[in-house]
């Protein structure tokens, strides 16, 4: 890996969206209400995780050279609930079950947890808050109508590269809570099988870090994607600490 990638790598986990006081106090056990938390998260997050594929898609469309290709739809067909011997020997030292997720996409995944914190209320895009939406569309608008280094910056050095540090939080606030490891297993899932998604993005950045050009657009996209995310965990943390003063609001009337 070069140098320029490995720093793009360590700038990307210092970001504030890695790091910020939301995820902090969802894996601390630090806020007011953790299960009405998450149930707030899984609720709009999921406008969010179920765009995914649609995303890797747009990264893919812009590969000129087929290896490049061929490897991100090695990580759509994970995406899709299929996976190599490999990755099923490696979740089920987690305590991952093979039935839990094959044959699952990861969406499903998603919507398996949300309705399990008791959001069973049908998805409808029409009811979406603003803030998820203009996160969605700024993340693809980045995605299709930035070079192709700047959406592999965006998808890769900004997304999938924080992954599976930004779900330990939710994997230790969920530890805390009576939901069973089938229903939350989207996270565990995304700590180990994201690392690969992670590797193969880091190779195919390595090709557009070779020019000054292609450089500046990966650390571009990556800057994007990790600055909408942090906005969107400012309104997650918001909610959730709004959520305890109107609690107290109603134990003081």
């Amino acid at each position: 890996m070069s140098v320029y990638i490995n720093d793009l790598v360590e700038e990307s986990l210092n970001h504030r969206a890695v790091n910020h006081p939301y995820l902090k106090a969802l894996a601390d056990g630090e806020l007011p209400d953790t299960e009405w938390a998450l149930a707030d998260f899984a609720n709009h997050y999921y406008g969010y995780s179920l765009h995914f594929p649609r995303y890797l898609t747009t990264v893919i469309s812009k590969l000129e050279i087929a290896e490049h290709r061929n490897s991100l739809l090695e990580n759509l067909t994970e995406e899709s609930g299929f996976y190599g011997d490999d990755e099923y020997a490696e979740l089920a030292a987690i305590g991952v079950e093979r039935e839990w997720i094959e044959g699952v996409p990861h969406p499903q995944l998603f919507k398996r947890f949300r309705e399990a914190t008791g959001v069973t209320a049908p998805y409808s895009p029409d009811k979406e808050a603003i803030e998820l939406v203009c996160w969605r569309e700024s993340f693809l608008t980045t995605l299709t109508h930035g070079s192709a280094a700047e959406a592999l910056g965006a998808l890769g050095l900004g997304t999938e590269n924080i992954v599976s540090t930004i779900y330990i939080p939710f994997v230790k606030a969920l530890s805390r809570t009576n939901l069973s490891p089938r229903d939350t297993v989207f996270f565990p899932l995304h700590t180990a099988v994201d690392d690969h998604h992670q590797e193969a993005l880091e190779e195919i950045s390595l090709h557009f870090a070779a020019t000054p050009a292609g450089k500046g657009d990966l650390r571009r996209g990556m800057i994007k994607a990790l600055s909408l995310r942090s906005s969107f965990w400012d309104w997650m943390y918001e909610r959730a600490l709004t959520r305890a003063d109107a609690s107290a609001m109603m134990l003081a009337s």
